[in-house]
């Protein structure tokens, strides 16, 4: 019975390298699992440190090389013909986003109205970051796009971004708001119960899920980040929607349309949640070219985009409940409010942690 015993040690006995395999496993697996299921890691104190300031990714004058003679702050067609862009084949894409997984077949009714009314062939394409999506918009890899509502003054004042439309309803041009949602049985009952407490932004450039709140926190409630509060990132407003639903976060910034198509998929239920603060509106998503189309394109393009009727198409099960069209946006008018956050942010330091990942 002794043998057995000892072999029974033995079989058990302490093993450095097994010990050190078994921990870089364990951590590994943690690892993978925290990334898969935020998306996006919280900075850490020093990563915020190594901050980015709004006037860097926001100037307030159009970039060297773009004109706005009729002062309506976006920039005008090339003069020379030389510079124009007729491309054989119109690349378009609808918003940048890390959920951009949406079937080419789903834009095939809007693909195939641009391409009636201009009379090229039209090719769509996705893109799962912003900066990718400007960066192709400015090379002349994209011609026709739709940008979020929080990164159109960049798109226009830095890429060369022209807003046309913007979705509709009977109503006319539809909108939302920035909402601060938490768990619905949280003790959280106002802004200020925030203190002390981690947030959950979406990512750095969401007008709703980032720079909105990130303005109201500040100025409204004097709640500075990483000081008052701890600051996360989900990488996208399902993921904080659904975040919140499943209390994994204590409090989140999120768009009243995409909390809105969560309910109404039946993704999550009004009942998840409560609102804690709700904004003034802001405009939706805007529709439009790139500023050195043919002058003839760019006319084609924007009547084809303002006739274009998605009601029962699949286009329209890809846009917010109701929408029965595009309207005419004023960027000047209709982004006013945006343009004014991103002022009241020039001065003000904005961490991102230095290993986003997009």
């Amino acid at each position: 019975m002794s043998e057995t015993k000892q072999n029974g040690r033995q079989g058990r006995s302490f093993s450095m390298p097994r010990l050190v395999v078994t921990i870089a496993i364990v951590i590994l697996v943690a690892f993978v699992a925290f990334i898969i299921g935020t998306r996006v890691p919280r900075p850490d104190s020093a990563q915020t440190k190594s901050a980015l300031r709004m006037d860097e990714r926001h100037p307030r004058e159009l970039a060297a090389g773009l004109t706005d003679a009729d002062a309506d702050l976006v920039a005008d067609a090339p003069a020379e013909a030389a510079d124009w862009v007729d491309p054989e084949v119109i690349l378009f894409s609808f918003v940048a986003s890390p959920e951009a997984d949406v079937s080419e077949q789903a834009w095939q009714p809007l693909v195939a109205h641009l391409a009636k009314e201009t009379g090229k062939p039209v090719q769509y394409v996705r893109f799962y970051a912003v900066e990718d999506q400007l960066k192709a918009l400015k090379e002349g890899r994209l011609h026709v796009t739709a940008v979020n509502t929080g990164n159109v003054p960049l798109a226009v004042a830095s890429f060369g971004f022209v807003p046309v439309a913007t979705p509709a309803n009977s109503i006319g041009k539809q909108g939302y708001t920035m909402m601060i949602i938490v768990p619905a049985h949280s003790p959280i009952l106002t802004p200020v119960d925030l203190a002390g407490k981690r947030f959950t932004f979406t990512s750095p450039w969401s007008n709703s899920g980032f720079k909105a709140p990130m303005e109201v926190l500040m100025h409204k409630f004097r709640l500075e980040p990483e000081t008052d509060y701890q600051i996360m990132f989900s990488g996208s407003h399902q993921r904080s929607i659904t975040g919140i639903a499943q209390g994994e976060y204590e409090a989140a910034a999120v768009a009243s349309d995409l909390l809105g198509q969560a309910i109404a998929s039946g993704e999550i239920t009004a009942s998840d949640f409560r609102a804690i603060y709700i904004s003034e509106l802001f405009p939706a998503v805007a529709i439009g070219y790139a500023y050195n189309l043919k002058p003839e394109l760019a006319r084609s393009v924007r009547s084809a985009l303002l006739n274009f009727d998605p009601q029962g198409t699949s286009v329209a099960e890809q846009l917010a409940k109701g929408v029965t069209g595009f309207a005419t946006v004023s960027y000047k008018d209709d982004w006013a409010l945006v343009r004014r956050i991103d002022e009241y942010r020039q001065a003000d330091v904005i961490t991102i942690p230095a290993n986003f990942s997009k």
